[in-house]
């Protein structure tokens, strides 16, 4: 082989394995965003990016791929090394983004056998029965769309997706450490004001109301200084249920309601 067909087969090969990263990355949005939305009752954009496209599925999948293919024949290895992989990505990206945003972005403290609530054994026991359905059932079908991707369009398709996955990164990355900042502005003055509730109140059985503070937010006319959050910062509140915020006492839920309540106001102004 020489160097020119060496150049053709590098540029083949990746070009296939960034496809299944934006497949594979695809289907875990629609599978999280489905989930979310069943939940909330409503659809959810969900997942850190703006895209339909969430990362942490499209590097397990393409690690799997990769480092379990010799394995295909073997369903326990399979499961196993499916398992394991999918489990380590996890933790690190958890890791990762606690450590960049201040913010746990998922939790599995309450599920039995978990590290850290970053990682749990049952559902590193399910991801690994997903991913041998995939790899069995579905990956056929994603292969085959791929190599047609692949052949008929070559690296244009894959020189666009990466274009605008990465400034996708960028641009949710940006607004992501801004969200931080902002939400703990807020998140302090529930705070405050949950505790002015409750010194003015003292015993009475009101103090223990837990809406109350929202409700003198709905009739309060100075929560002009509390920043509002652009709609990719509402969306990363949105998307994650058991979001955990690092910088504020104050729930992500609590702030949800919050950032609703002064977006309702200023329409109605």
């Amino acid at each position: 082989m020489n160097y020119t067909h060496q150049l053709i087969f590098l540029q083949q090969q990746f070009d296939t394995w960034m496809l299944y990263f934006f497949a594979y990355g695809f289907i875990g949005w629609l599978w999280e965003s489905g989930y979310v939305s069943w939940h909330k009752h409503k659809w959810v954009n969900s997942g850190f990016l703006n895209g339909p496209v969430i990362p942490v599925y499209g590097f397990s999948m393409t690690a799997v791929l990769a480092i379990v293919s010799p394995f295909a024949h073997n369903l326990v290895l399979l499961y196993l090394l499916s398992a394991l992989t999918v489990t380590v990505i996890e933790y690190v990206t958890g890791w990762g983004m606690e450590k960049l945003f201040h913010a746990r972005w998922w939790d599995y403290s309450k599920v039995p056998l978990n590290l850290n609530g970053r990682v749990a054994l049952p559902i590193s026991a399910f991801w690994g029965l997903g991913v041998v359905f995939i790899v069995k059932c579905i990956h056929p079908f994603i292969a085959r769309i791929v190599t047609h991707l692949d052949m008929r369009y070559g690296m244009f398709v894959v020189v666009l997706l990466l274009t605008l996955f990465m400034f996708d990164v960028g641009f949710t990355i940006a607004n992501a450490l801004a969200f931080g900042a902002a939400t703990k502005r807020i998140g302090d003055a529930i705070a405050d004001k949950k505790a002015e509730i409750e010194a003015r109140l003292e015993d009475s059985p009101r103090a223990q109301e837990s809406r109350q503070w929202l409700e003198e937010y709905r009739a309060s006319k100075r929560d002009g200084k509390l920043p509002r959050l652009n709609y990719v910062q509402r969306r990363l509140l949105e998307s994650f249920p058991n979001l955990q915020l690092h910088d504020t006492v104050t729930n992500a839920k609590d702030i949800e309601d919050l950032v609703a309540l002064l977006r309702e106001k200023a329409r109605h102004k």
